[in-house]
């Protein structure tokens, strides 16, 4: 389990921040690499995208933030949708 959590920490570190959005309702957050990251750290995180997908996912959505309520994932996509309320 712990191995786990460390997974998805360090996947965490790959994905750029999620903008903040005012409005309340449904939205769409595409989920794409940290825009910091040189050509070699974009491809791992397209590999740790193929290789880990349920790791991937929850280090998305545990960077949503606190006032948006995760609702679904499309993995194929990328794309998370959110509900702020």
């Amino acid at each position: 389990m712990k191995m786990k959590h460390l997974l998805k920490e360090h996947i965490k570190e790959y994905i750029n921040p999620f903008p903040n959005r005012y409005t309340r309702g449904m939205f769409e957050i595409r989920v794409l690499p940290h825009e910091d990251l040189d050509y070699d750290d974009t491809i791992k995180y397209w590999r740790m995208f193929k290789k880990f997908p349920n790791d991937f996912a929850a280090a998305a959505i545990s960077l949503l933030p606190q006032d948006v309520e995760f609702v679904s994932y499309d993995h194929l996509n990328n794309i998370i949708l959110g509900n702020k309320s």
